[in-house]
């Protein structure tokens, strides 16, 4: 095997003898050996290569960076300044419009005093007539020097005009007060009335039931009273029959009966004897006893 170029040369050693072919196996991998390091050094100086073209666009790509950083600052200085020029504008306009606006009002304004201006004058045309009138007073009164002292006169007049006005309005209010008040009194006075006739008219029906009522108890008590007289005479009268029976049969009778004061006890008295009196006249009338062994 031979080299040439970096390439490795392989010769056949089938033939050879082993020594040899060992010999020519560490002459190869002596050969291999170089060309690797060759292929090293090739790839070191590529890689070096490689590192500084790397370091290189690394330095455009930071060249790139900061001019698209100073790019970008301009155009944000430009922007700035842009939105600034608008706004100055805009207050420009603004300023411009509020001048113009300011300007209309002092304008109308201008205009409004000049009408007052004319009005003025020609009100004032018009009170030359009573400033002459009020020197022509002047002149005749004699109470008065000066137009001032009949303007003062006629200021306290009106400030007692309006003083005697506020009053007159304070006293109506005063009296529309007592109104409301008396016409709310004379409301709940009627109707306290009305209220108080109500219980007036309940008060003499409940006296017309009660003296209905009164009527009919007094018709029932004289109807009690004479049921109650009259079983009273009834009684009486019993008690005397009673009592005149109780005699009759004491005094006939030959028994002595002991004296008894109630009606029931003598007329049970009377019955014994009205019974026995029938026994002994039904025994008589039988024959079984004499007359003169009864009576």
């Amino acid at each position: 095997m031979a080299t040439g170029g970096g390439q490795v040369t392989v010769v056949a050693l089938d033939k050879a003898l082993p020594a040899t072919r060992l010999l020519e196996k560490r002459r190869l991998m002596f050969q291999v050996q170089e060309a690797l390091e060759r292929k090293k050094v090739e790839f070191a100086s590529k890689e070096d290569e490689l590192t500084r073209r790397e370091e290189a666009l690394r330095i455009k790509d930071r060249e790139l960076q900061d001019s698209l950083i100073g790019f970008s600052k301009f155009l944000q200085e430009n922007n700035i300044k842009r939105i600034r020029a608008e706004k100055k504008a805009a207050d420009e306009i603004r300023l411009q419009a509020e001048k113009e606006a300011e300007i209309r009002q002092i304008e109308t304004k201008i205009e409004q005093l000049q009408n007052e201006k004319i009005a003025t004058k020609n009100a004032l045309g018009r009170m030359m007539a009573y400033q002459k009138y009020l020197e022509t007073v002047v002149e005749v009164a004699e109470e008065y020097h000066e137009v001032n002292d009949l303007l003062l006169r006629y200021s306290t007049l009106l400030s007692t005009n309006e003083d005697l006005r506020t009053h007159v309005e304070q006293c109506t209010d005063t009296i529309e007060a007592l109104r409301a008040e008396l016409q709310t009194y004379y409301k709940s006075a009627i109707s306290e009335i009305l209220n108080l006739e109500n219980d007036v008219t309940l008060a003499k029906q409940a006296y017309e039931r009660k003296k209905h009522e009164t009527a009919e108890m007094e018709k029932k008590m004289d109807s009690i009273l004479q049921i109650s007289a009259a079983k009273t005479l009834v009684r009486g009268q019993a008690c005397m029959a009673a009592e005149n029976l109780f005699g009759r049969v004491c005094h006939n009778s030959r028994i002595n009966h002991v004296p008894q004061s109630s009606p029931l006890r003598q007329l049970d008295v009377v019955g014994d004897y009205v019974s026995d009196t029938n026994a002994i006249i039904k025994a008589v009338k039988a024959g079984a006893l004499k007359k003169d062994e009864v009576f």
